[in-house]
């Protein structure tokens, strides 16, 4: 038990280091936004991108990033684009997503297709045939065969970029070529040689140094709390004993909370689309997952529909924990029901709240939560 709590001190020690060493560093993007802002990230990584960005570099950046990407080995998918005469979207003068892609790189004939997920819940889209179809492959497709604001392309390029390189949570991404990548690795190794090209700007230069901070600081972080969530969750009953020091006493306990409500909402997703057949019409909220992992109050949840249309929600709180129930429009109300078990993620010194930590425990809670849904649907 000793050589477990003797684990979490030197991982804790690591994150105390790390968050001294950046509060002591002026940084405008921290300012401004939370590293795991998506929308953020695809912004900035989609101005540095567009040659007719005024950073100055023109298209230097650009071929930086596909420099990168080709290194990795993706090199023979690259050629066959025309970069020589492109647009990237979205960018100074429309900032809006161009049909909700995240970043779109595209020329007359060609287009390449970059969807951005840190800690969101991939999404599907229903289609006409039985299963649905993952996000990206709805943007590549209207790619394919065009829209009211868009004419068809010949060439689409799927990206997937990841906080870690890894493929989407549920069902597999089809369109093909599909390039994967990720922040700790090609985001950052980009942003380095974007750096080393940047020779005539100081405040430029500066501006990506602080952006390489904001990667190293997300990934790293990230990283430290992955390995401090899975040494709890592996050891979830000697942890138990120790919930007073892990739960009261570790500062960093909260990332270790913020990741287990993440899994528990993405997973419980992806449960109810294969077993039960539904859409998920409302997914986790990022800020909503850090109130509650940080401040201990507030609520999370997620809304799905069924085929006939009736909407319902599942929703954790601090007064009635997990409860789940359909939404009712015409009355303005919601028919609730509770589930067996007492959860609530503003309290993880409640056993059942803390056991969520193992994956196993997890994924029974899930399944009990799925039966009981089942029941009233």
């Amino acid at each position: 038990m000793t050589e477990i709590k003797s684990q979490l001190e030197e991982i804790q020690e690591a994150f105390k280091q790390e968050e001294h060493r950046t509060e002591k560093e002026f940084n405008i993007f921290n300012a401004l936004y939370r590293k795991d802002n998506e929308r953020f990230h695809s912004r900035f990584i989609s101005y540095l991108l567009s040659s007719e960005s005024k950073h100055g570099m023109k298209s230097k950046f650009l071929e930086a990033f596909i420099q990168v990407l080709s290194e990795q080995g993706n090199g023979d998918i690259l050629t066959k684009f025309d970069f020589s005469n492109c647009i990237v979207r979205p960018n100074e003068e429309k900032k809006e997503e161009h049909e909700k892609i995240d970043i779109l790189i595209s020329n007359e004939k060609q287009a390449i297709v970059i969807e951005n997920k840190i800690f969101a819940i991939d999404s599907y889209h229903p289609t006409t045939e039985e299963k649905p179809q993952h996000q990206l492959d709805t943007y590549c497709k209207k790619m394919k065969d065009g829209t009211n604001k868009e004419k068809s392309r010949e060439y689409i390029i799927a990206i997937y970029l990841a906080l870690n390189t890894r493929d989407p949570k549920g069902i597999k991404i089809e369109h093909k070529p599909l390039i994967k990548i990720d922040y700790q690795k090609h985001i950052l190794t980009w942003i380095r040689k974007c750096i080393e090209i940047t020779d005539n700007s100081f405040i430029l230069k500066n501006i990506l140094l602080q952006y390489e901070s904001i990667i190293i600081g997300l990934t790293s972080n990230l990283g430290r709390a992955t390995v401090l969530k899975k040494l709890i969750g592996k050891n979830i009953d000697i942890a138990w004993n120790w919930k007073k020091y892990i739960c009261e006493e570790m500062g960093d306990f909260r990332h270790v909370k913020w990741l287990t409500i993440n899994d528990f909402w993405v997973e419980l997703a992806e449960t109810l689309r294969n077993e039960l057949k539904v859409e998920i019409c409302k997914e986790n909220d990022i800020e909503e997952i850090t109130k509650v992992a940080h401040k201990e109050n507030g609520s999370t949840g997620i809304n799905f529909k069924l085929e006939n249309g009736e909407e319902w929600y599942i929703v954790n709180d601090n007064i009635n924990g997990l409860t789940f129930g359909k939404i009712l429009p015409e009355k303005e109300e919601k028919q609730w029901y509770d589930i067996s078990r007492n959860i609530k993620f503003t309290d993880f010194s409640n056993e059942d709240t803390f056991m969520l930590i193992n994956g196993e425990k997890r994924k029974e809670t899930i399944k009990l939560l799925i039966e009981e849904i089942a029941k009233k649907i």
